[in-house]
């Protein structure tokens, strides 16, 4: 690695130094300075944006030692760093103007350099036969050899994770360091997907997850990504964050349709009403992507979705028709008609009637 490269570990390993002030000393620096010419550069940015900064104490950190140890540190955690300066730095990172100044890697870096990488995401109070779509799109866009891209929390993350693992094509974002991924998972699960797939994070291993790191965080899952699946959300989601950002980067964004009163869908219209892809069949994400995904099987239906499509099928077309011989609650069947409509089924018009798909 290059002295520049070297001071780029240890630059990301101060932790009193905020993102912010790190990038603006980066952006006036050329990638060939020695250890000692990007100490003393940084350190000038530095004394004059942040107030009791000890200049001798930051210099004297910049020396092979300093960095040795930093990486044996991370290699006895299983964890590569990738700094921006490397060749196997993601390009589509590169570009961004807030990208990471390095990525902690544990998993298959490989994953990284894959052409085609599509993320998935929702919110982790998600309907159970959502994420049972979310999943397989997950498994057949993976095992066509998509990466799949998602963070690491339950709900719409969790679907894509167990539906791309077993093809290894898939990379996980996290909020934190590798130290603190436990919150959501196992230690057996997320050692599954380390062991084949990619867990990838702009924070050292040591640094605990503060709430405004998941938004800025999902800069980096929609900026790996040619396009964004949102499964889930209400308004105010933190998934909001990954859509403005894939909008924001020009990319694709792609959403499930919701029925009216569906909390966790509020999101999912909105990006199709600004003119998001609609999507009720995965081809409405290959065709526009150029993306190959394996045939589907027939979706699976509950008992009150079985019953639902019957009735929808023998002429009931309307809620109130609908209520009346389902014996369901308001909320029970506006979600069963939501699941039914993403699994491509049946068909809402304008007038709020339904229709079976022929």
């Amino acid at each position: 690695m290059t002295d520049y490269g070297k001071a780029l570990v240890i630059l990301d390993g101060c932790f009193d130094i905020d993102y912010k002030s790190k990038r603006k000393a980066l952006n006036n620096l050329i990638g060939s300075l020695s250890l000692t010419d990007f100490a003393t550069q940084t350190a000038m940015s530095f004394s004059g944006d942040i107030e009791g900064f000890d200049e001798n104490a930051y210099i004297s950190l910049f020396n092979d030692k300093t960095f040795e140890k930093l990486i044996v540190e991370y290699q006895n955690k299983g964890v590569t760093v990738i700094t921006e300066q490397d060749d196997n730095y993601p390009t589509e990172l590169y570009s961004l103007e807030d990208r990471p100044i390095c990525l902690y890697c544990q998993g298959n870096v490989e994953l990284l350099q894959k052409d085609k990488k599509f993320s998935i995401v929702g919110s982790r109070k998600t309907l159970p036969s959502v994420l049972k779509i979310a999943e397989d799109y997950a498994k057949r866009l993976s095992e066509s050899g998509v990466v799949i891209v998602t963070g690491v929390a339950g709900g719409g993350d969790l679907s894509a994770i167990k539906g791309a693992l077993e093809s290894k094509n898939l990379i996980c974002v996290s909020a934190c360091g590798a130290d603190n991924l436990y919150r959501e998972y196992t230690h057996e699960f997320l050692n599954k997907v380390k062991k084949t797939c990619l867990i990838v994070s702009e924070y050292p291993p040591k640094v605990v997850a503060m709430p405004y790191f998941y938004p800025f965080r999902n800069r980096i899952i929609a900026g790996l990504s040619c396009g964004t699946l949102v499964v889930s959300g209400t308004l105010k989601s933190g998934t909001r964050y990954t859509v403005n950002y894939a909008l924001d980067y020009g990319k694709d964004v792609f959403s499930f349709p919701y029925s009216l009163g569906i909390q966790s869908g509020e999101l999912c219209n909105s990006v199709i009403k600004d003119g998001g892809y609609l999507v009720t069949t995965l081809s409405d994400i290959s065709e526009v992507l150029g993306f190959e995904a394996g045939e589907s099987q027939a979706p699976s239906l509950s008992k009150e979705e079985q019953s639902v499509l019957t009735l929808i099928k023998s002429g009931k077309i309307t809620v109130d028709d609908i209520l009346a011989e389902a014996h369901m609650k308001v909320f029970e069947l506006i979600s069963t008609l939501t699941a039914l409509e993403i699994k491509g089924l049946v068909v809402k018009n304008g007038s709020g009637e339904y229709a079976p798909v022929k």
